[in-house]
């Protein structure tokens, strides 16, 4: 009978730590979700931008200011390192998503789909000089679970309907 107990209150031990880890990750990563919220308000603010959209991904905020035409991209990997960008829509010539595998053996496919080698799936914003190109990752199969690679494609295509619209927008003057 004595061993039931112990082991009963082992048990509610064990459970306890692991709710009271799950709780703290889950508030360092509001944390910095928050951060990166204000970071690009802060960025906004700047540089006179009103974002009619924002997509909060994983070390990632970008921001649309559609009246403007400019796209903010904010890259946070940590609470100490931060690179920002604003990227001038006039200045885009294609926006494009692109997929990445890693490498496929001979015969590999038969026995695992193709999803299970994505590596990354990426927005590709090229400029217009064809020196530079802007990529924001929407996946990336070291930091995101493979079940998010589906919903984060489909992050990514409607930012790149978005962001293709006005890309091939000529600017209209107001008298």
């Amino acid at each position: 009978m004595s061993t039931l107990i112990v082991a009963a209150i082992l048990l509610g031990i064990v459970t306890g730590i692991c709710l009271l880890l799950i709780t703290i990750d889950k508030r360092v990563k509001q944390k910095h979700m928050n951060q990166l919220l204000y970071r690009i308000q802060a960025l906004g603010a700047k540089h006179q931008l009103t974002f009619s959209s924002q997509e909060l991904l994983k070390n990632y905020v970008i921001g649309l200011d559609g009246v403007h035409r400019k796209l903010t991209v904010i890259h946070a990997p940590d609470t100490t390192k931060c690179d920002a960008a604003v990227v001038d829509l006039a200045e885009v010539k294609r926006c494009s998503v692109k997929k990445q595998y890693g490498t496929i053996s001979s015969g590999a496919l038969k026995q695992q789909k193709l999803d299970s080698y994505l590596e990354q799936i990426v927005l590709c914003l090229e400029l217009k000089d064809e020196k530079d190109t802007v990529e924001i990752p929407f996946y990336q199969a070291l930091e995101n679970h493979a079940g998010e690679s589906l919903e984060l494609e489909q992050k990514a295509k409607r930012w790149e309907v978005i962001l293709s619209k006005l890309v091939d927008t000529p600017v209209q003057k107001t008298a």
